[in-house]
């Protein structure tokens, strides 16, 4: 029996938007400002370069980067050499420049988390990336959802991005369930299907492009096209044994 549902963020709830246009604007004019602004281009290319940070360590873990770690990577990759208050200022405009364009929810979100968190306690599961568990809290705020959720655990919070399962096991300690009875949905299966099964739990991939998906470790127990399917699914579920 399902007692508790968790969720991906990007493109499970919201649409993924790319900022890096913006950030690197905004370096640039951080950088004038310091008497330090080499070529565009160049900046571009270290913010690209630090963009496979996710991926596991040594130990095989996926420790999560913080921004400030990002920003200090990218001024030494520059040659460049600030002092704390600019270089923290680089890092809150970083943070925060998604609140000038936020994303906006899929189709059916809304009505789908309202259809659910009166019967289940529903939980959000999220790396952070850029953006903070504290901004992103604001953007689901404002998008009138962050009341529907129990609990919302972000990557930078926990210190460890998807497919890490302490991610999972901080939102199955929060909403006080076990594993076999939670199912997670999310639209990635390296990070969101890999993830939850390392902690225990079913998996439900929203498959949006309609892949095929034939990697053991990142077989979903359910599919779904669209989050709204949910709904119906969860009605008729069947459970593995």
């Amino acid at each position: 029996m399902i007692k508790a549902i968790t969720f991906d963020l990007w493109n499970t709830l919201i649409c993924v938007k790319d900022y890096t246009s913006l950030r690197i604007e905004h370096l640039v004019e951080l950088l004038d400002k310091q008497n330090a602004s080499p070529d565009e281009k160049v900046i571009r290319q270290v913010y690209f370069s630090i963009q496979g940070l996710w991926r596991p360590d040594s130990a095989g873990q996926y420790r999560f980067i913080s921004v400030k770690e990002r920003v200090e990577m990218i001024l030494k990759k520059l040659g460049i050499e600030i002092k704390q208050g600019p270089k923290l200022a680089i890092v809150r405009d970083f943070e925060e420049v998604i609140l000038k364009d936020p994303p906006s929810l899929l189709d059916g979100v809304k009505f789908t988390l309202e259809s659910l968190y009166q019967k289940y306690p529903l939980g959000l599961v999220s790396d952070s990336g850029f953006a903070p568990g504290r901004i992103l809290r604001k953007i689901l705020q404002s998008l009138g959802v962050l009341k529907f959720f129990d609990c919302t655990v972000f990557s930078d919070e926990v210190g460890y991005n998807k497919p890490n399962s302490l991610m999972f096991n901080q939102a199955l300690k929060l909403l006080k369930v076990q594993p076999k009875e939670t199912i997670h949905v999310g639209d990635l299966l390296e990070t969101d299907i890999a993830g939850a099964k390392l902690a225990g739990m079913l998996s439900i991939w929203i498959n949006q492009r309609k892949k095929r998906s034939n990697h053991r470790s990142f077989h979903p127990d359910y599919k779904i096209n669209r989050l709204p399917e949910l709904l119906p699914m969860l009605k008729k579920l069947t459970f593995p044994s």
